[in-house]
């Protein structure tokens, strides 16, 4: 059914879309995550590694649940 809906994963527009909400709730998390450490004593957050969008993600699996 998942192949026949998706012409056999050439058709992955809805769960890429999906993908990118995912993704955008881990960034906007990550970024509430850091403003509310941004005045601890030993805080990265200025100088450290940030997220910053998909491309620092690898897809390497997805599993669908209908």
């Amino acid at each position: 059914a998942f192949n026949k809906e998706t012409k056999d994963g050439y058709k992955m527009d809805k769960y890429s879309r999906l993908l990118d909400k995912s993704i955008e709730s881990i960034i906007n998390i990550k970024a509430q995550d850091d403003l509310d450490t941004l005045f601890n004593s030993g805080s990265d957050v200025l100088f450290g590694g940030a997220i910053k969008g998909l491309d620092d993600f690898e897809l390497i699996t997805f599993f669908v649940i209908k």
